[in-house]
């Protein structure tokens, strides 16, 4: 496999020559990447020359000129490319004397044709030395993804006691023989969005802490595993401590550079090679605060754990619960749930804070159920159809919009419990008529002749009483019913149209989108997940 080297002083164009080619499907494997020629140059003198070396001219410290200078004195071997911006063809005779094999503009960057460029050139003869460092380097990434499989401690699993098996690493060994036996386990994550990652920004985001963690001598990155990233960082001696400045410095260059946020846990001081596992764990839960309090650094402390709920805790909150809903005042319950999560960001796991309010909805359901004297069913058939599509579970990235979701459920339920209430039975005879044939053509004229009252009236009349509209009524219950469709994977979008009354299934999916706010195919997604 070719080793590859870029050097660039913008983290942009680094983070994107990476992500943007799938080098090792290609051949290649990126050796390194440096921010200017000396930090390139000091890993050529320290690690070996690189198959080939792509790099920008103009950068501080040692520009990319005086690095192949350097490079040709000492007559070391490797192919060139020049990384350049349009401006700089003035460069253009220093480096044709200077021996580059070819050049690349930035702004016309096209991925193929530099694969192209790079199996068109010359490469040395590869001997049983270079066969060698192909392996290192292999056996080293193959160490790091045995090590994440190995700390990994999955959800209801015992944690082991015993330490890794640091035979298993020779390569990793000498790193943290290197660098001290003592340090912190860190771990990063994306702090999650409403609307998600690409695995593009994830991958430049995996990029960019690798460099941005190892440009620090004592740091060490494994890589990513169960959608975070994670670092040990090694002390020199028993006296000093993890300097939470450099994540905070890595936290606002990503946010700089990505517009990514990030979360950032940090274990309590440990020996590697008898407590790795132990300071995974730790810096996996350091990094579990984000849920209440969001993007920052997290350092966990064994005096005050992440748990569960005690059973005789978990009795008090669902008492008080009961004794709130009973008084029927929202907003004292809306208050009381948002005080219980300032609580449990200090004692408990987001599993918790979830579990929490699901019982605050149930007990809600069953206490508005028994007064209004309503079956489920019914009140689900009045349900807003984007309300129905809300769920208390442990896929919502933040407490806060946990809470607001289940206030949005509470609140819209109220609203058809009290609608249900005041139903006249005229109105209950015309819904009944609409959820028998919402797959029929129907009129407002056909529902007003059932209540025997003049059209106009009855539009006017139906509208104050439901605040639908009778098309719009007649629309949600059709979206309902599609959504319920939708779960089957064997039912086309066509087939479901003509089953809720929509003959042309574009005319569907346009109505879909404009109720739920999803399309078709968003919303399959969302239920298999």
């Amino acid at each position: 496999m070719r080793k590859v080297m870029i050097v660039d002083d913008e983290s942009l164009v680094r983070i994107g020559f990476q992500t943007i080619i799938d080098w090792e499907n290609h051949g290649y494997h990126v050796s390194g990447v440096y921010r200017n020629g000396l930090e390139a140059w000091e890993a050529i003198e320290r690690e070996g020359p690189p198959d080939v070396l792509l790099t920008d001219i103009r950068m501080p410290e040692m520009d990319g000129l005086e690095l192949i200078r350097r490079i040709r004195e000492n007559n070391i071997v490797m192919n060139i490319l020049i990384l350049s911006s349009h401006e700089e063809f003035q460069y253009l005779r220093t480096s044709i004397q200077l021996g580059v094999q070819d050049y690349i503009l930035k702004h016309l960057f096209d991925p193929d044709e530099l694969i192209q460029t790079l199996d068109q050139l010359n490469y040395a003869d590869v001997t049983e030395s270079s066969i060698e460092e192909q392996i290192v380097v292999a056996d080293l990434d193959l160490e790091r993804q045995l090590l994440l499989r190995e700390t990994r401690t999955l959800s209801g699993i015992i944690m082991k006691e015993t330490g890794i098996e640091v035979a298993r690493y020779p390569n990793l060994l000498k790193k943290w023989n290197s660098n001290g036996s003592h340090g912190y386990w860190v771990a990063i994550r994306a702090l999650p969005s409403q609307n998600g990652y690409l695995d593009s920004d994830l991958k430049a985001l995996g990029y960019l802490l690798h460099e941005l963690i190892e440009r620090f001598s004592k740091n060490v990155y494994i890589g990513m595993d169960q959608e975070m990233f994670h670092v040990q960082c090694f002390l020199e001696s028993e006296a000093d401590i993890l300097d939470a400045k450099i994540f905070r410095e890595v936290s606002d260059t990503v946010q700089q550079n990505l517009n990514i946020p990030i979360v950032i846990g940090m274990s309590e001081r440990g020996a590697f090679l008898t407590e790795m596992i132990k300071m995974r764990k730790q810096a996996e839960d350091a990094v579990s605060k984000s849920f209440y309090l969001g993007a920052g650094i997290y350092q966990y402390d064994s005096t005050r754990p992440m748990m569960n709920i005690v059973a005789s805790e978990w009795m008090d909150l669902k008492k008080t619960a009961l004794e709130l809903l009973k008084d029927k005042q929202r907003d004292s319950i809306y208050t009381w749930m948002s005080e219980v999560g300032e609580l449990f960001a200090e004692r408990y796991t987001p599993e918790e804070a979830v579990r929490f309010l699901q019982m605050v909805y149930k007990q809600f359901i069953k206490q508005r159920t028994e007064t209004f004297l309503v079956d489920q069913d019914t009140l689900e058939q009045e349900m807003n159809p984007l309300v129905l599509a809300y769920e208390i579970s442990e896929s919502v990235s933040s407490w806060s919009e946990l809470l607001r979701i289940t206030r949005v459920m509470m609140e819209e339920r109220d609203r058809v419990f009290l609608l249900i209430k005041k139903r006249s039975p005229w109105l209950e005879a015309v819904i009944t008529f609409i959820h028998e044939h919402y797959a029929e053509s129907i009129r407002l004229e056909d529902a007003a002749h059932i209540t025997n009252f003049n059209a106009n009236y009855f539009g006017q009349l139906f509208r104050n009483e439901t605040g639908f509209t009778f098309l719009e009524y007649v629309t949600k219950v059709r979206i309902e019913k599609a959504m319920e469709l939708l779960k089957n994977p064997n039912l086309s979008t066509e087939e479901i149209a003509s089953r809720i009354g929509y003959p042309n299934a574009n005319y569907f999916v346009k109505v879909f989108k404009k109720i739920t706010g999803t399309t078709i195919s968003e919303y399959r997604t969302f239920q298999k997940n």
